[in-house]
């Protein structure tokens, strides 16, 4: 939508009374006077006629430790949301850009910018996806090497991109995927007789926890919205690589000795 038509609809007075405004030099697009009605205003511009603001939203981008038990969903009538974590007044105007299981802990990212939450959740940019696994047994060389080659998901009639996978103990592992397929995870493992009993995701791209408690939530700055040509896997993996092997210390989560199996 133009600013002209944009100004013409919220007066309800016509792109006349918009022209008028606007020649006037009465009009301030992001604080700055303008006179070309033509421009587009984007959801996120500040839009302001003849001392009335018309349009403020702020944009906004949260990273967020989702405790196990909470649902990631905007509203639920039985349980607690991760929307329900954040006491402000303008948390409805959130959505998810990408879901965790009510069983599963970790980073979740919550912005009211659809344009950044598509860009991080579009299958064609291959955006990693790290997490902790334990499973109920150990875990082969030979599934590593499958996870590594890539495997095939018929349901969705897709090939997942070579994972990323490190052995941490004989049964818990780091792992990072590309793909955002329902129960991923326990998926690929459920296919080797494995069944993973926690799972807690510590990054999706170049957003990572760090000291965030669970429950706990902080904004971050203008974000990167991928764009252009896409990387490949094999180069995402070695591009994050370096970073992740900084981050291993400080974002080691410590696990139950038991952990309970998820529901």
């Amino acid at each position: 939508m133009t600013i002209s038509q944009f100004i013409a609809k919220h007066s309800g007075l016509g792109k006349r009374h918009a022209k008028i405004l606007l020649d006037s030099g009465l009009v301030f697009l992001n604080h700055q006077p303008i006179t070309d009605g033509n421009l587009p205003l984007g959801k996120f511009d500040h839009l302001s006629a003849n001392g009335e603001i018309l349009q403020a939203r702020t944009a906004r981008y949260l990273l967020l430790h989702k405790p196990i038990g909470i649902l990631s969903a905007t509203t639920d009538k039985n349980h607690r949301t991760v929307i329900d974590l954040i006491d402000e007044p303008w948390a409805t105007e959130l959505h998810l850009a990408g879901r965790l299981d009510r069983a599963t802990s970790g980073l979740v990212i919550l912005t009211n910018d659809s344009r950044f939450s598509e860009s991080l959740t579009s299958p064609e940019n291959h955006v990693p996806k790290t997490y902790l696994v334990h499973t109920d047994q150990p875990i082969p060389d030979t599934v590593l090497k499958q996870f590594r080659d890539g495997m095939s998901f018929e349901k969705e009639n897709t090939r997942s991109a070579p994972a990323e996978v490190e052995l941490l103990t004989e049964t818990s592992c780091r792992l990072t995927i590309y793909e955002g397929l329902h129960h991923q995870i326990k998926r690929m493992f459920l296919r080797f007789g494995i069944r993973v009993t926690q799972l807690h995701r510590e990054s999706i791209g170049i957003y990572h926890l760090e000291n965030l408690q669970p429950g706990e939530w902080r904004n971050i700055g203008l974000p990167v919205i991928q764009s252009g040509p896409r990387l490949k896997p094999d180069s995402i993996v070695q591009a994050i690589k370096a970073d992740r092997d900084e981050r291993d210390e400080k974002n080691a989560l410590t696990f139950k000795t038991k952990p309970d199996t998820p529901k």
